[in-house]
Parts: C-alpha cells; sequence; structure tokens
C-alpha cells in the first residue's frame, strides 16, 4: 500500500440458504445453497488474487457466509438493520469512512463467478476515473469502483448503471462505463446459467453445475 490510498473490496452476500429463488424451477434449496456458496467463494477467491485490492469485507448477517469470508482472510461487516443492499452499502461506507477515511472502494455482488483477477485489475485501473462502472447484461450495475468512497451514493436496482453514471457526472466526478464478460453475467435466470455453461473455463461453480447436471436439466427444461 506505500505510495497509494488503500483499495477495499465490498462484498454483499445474503444467507446462503435465502438466494437465487428465481433459479428455483432448475435447482432445489439446498442445490441453490451450494450455488450461492461456491460464487462467494470464487469471487473471493478472485478478489484475493487481484494485486489492486488490499482489503476485501463482506457484507452479510449470515453466519455460513462469514464462515466462508473467513476462510479467504476478508473482513466480515454486519448488514443493515433496516435490510437491503443499499443501505447494508450505506452502512458499510461509513464504517469504512470512520476507520479509513482514504480508502478507495471497488463494490463486487458474490454472483459473478466468472470474474477473473486480470478483469477485476483492468477494472479498478480503468481510466483512473473516479467512479468506474461495470455494466451487467441489463442495465444493472454489477460493480462500482469509488475514488474516493464517498463520491457517490449507492442506488443499485433496475437501470442503475445509467442512474449511477449521471449522479457522478452531475456531481463533477469523471466517469468510465465498462463492459466486461466476467462482471457482466450474474446468474439469476436459468438462460444467466446456460451462457455461463457455455463460456466454459474453471471454476467452483462450473464444477458444481456440471456435478448437478444443470446441461441436462437446462437442455430439458426439467426441474429438480
Amino acid at each position: 500500500m506505500t505510495g497509494r490510498d488503500p483499495f477495499w473490496a465490498l462484498v454483499p452476500v445474503r444467507a446462503l440458504t435465502d438466494g437465487k429463488r428465481r433459479l428455483s424451477p432448475f435447482l432445489g434449496p439446498d442445490e441453490r445453497a451450494l450455488l450461492v456458496r461456491s460464487m462467494l467463494e470464487d469471487g473471493l477467491d478472485a478478489l484475493r488474487r487481484c494485486a489492486a485490492i488490499d482489503t476485501v469485507a463482506v457484507i452479510t448477517g449470515d453466519a455460513d457466509a462469514a464462515e466462508v469470508a473467513a476462510e479467504y482472510g476478508a473482513v466480515v461487516l454486519p448488514e443493515s438493520p433496516a435490510g437491503g443492499l443499499n443501505p447494508s452499502l450505506e452502512g458499510a461506507r461509513a464504517w469504512l469512512l470512520s476507520s479509513c477515511p482514504r480508502a478507495h472502494v471497488l463494490m463486487m455482488p458474490a454472483d459473478l463467478p466468472g470474474v477473473t483477477p486480470a478483469e477485476l485489475e483492468a477494472t479498478v485501473l480503468a481510466d483512473g476515473a473516479d467512479v468506474v462502472l461495470a455494466r451487467s447484461t441489463d442495465g444493472g450495475t454489477n460493480a462500482m469502483v469509488l475514488r474516493p468512497i464517498a463520491s457517490l451514493p449507492f442506488t443499485f436496482g433496475p437501470d442503475s448503471c445509467r442512474r449511477h453514471a449521471e449522479a457522478a457526472r452531475a456531481s463533477g466526478r469523471s466517469v468510465a462505463v465498462v463492459d466486461s464478460p466476467g462482471l457482466a453475467l450474474d446468474l439469476d435466470h436459468p438462460a444467466d446459467l446456460a451462457a455461463y455453461l457455455r463460456r466454459g473455463g474453471a471454476s467452483r461453480t462450473l464444477g458444481l453445475l456440471h456435478r448437478l447436471r444443470i446441461p441436462d436439466r437446462l437442455a430439458v427444461g426439467a426441474a429438480p
């Protein structure tokens, strides 16, 4: 960290047993929990191997997710008592501002198993912009870099990439919007599973999907 301000990554994650309900036609409850865990592990592994990131923090109220975070050397921060993604991120920001006010931050959700350290490095360093936004396939924001951490409010949700970019420019911040394959594809729908499987490669999540015979299930539209 010598010669530069520290860079933190914030990874919000819900309870492992409460995620990815839109995949219920193809995955049972226990299988969805395994999927959420494997995606979290893939994401934390990529962040741990990204040289630009100094510290990773997982924002969660789930004991199992906190256990995974500890296995990867991540700090665990609590969810907001109000619930929801944006309040939890704002709570993490407030904690960081009090403990490490010069920090920059990368926000990345826990359902991007295809992201690589090289992609993260390129996104974190993209153009040196104050705000870097990685656009999802549906126009949301799948990653956000803030230099410094107080640059922009968190307003994640539908169409949030455009909204974040407009708010940043209105405040006089420089903005870079990037389209990065590993950051664009989150696994929310059966079509996302199919797209991820077509990419191939090697990851915990891909291995799990093959063990669960998801390619066969997708081919016939079969429920678990």
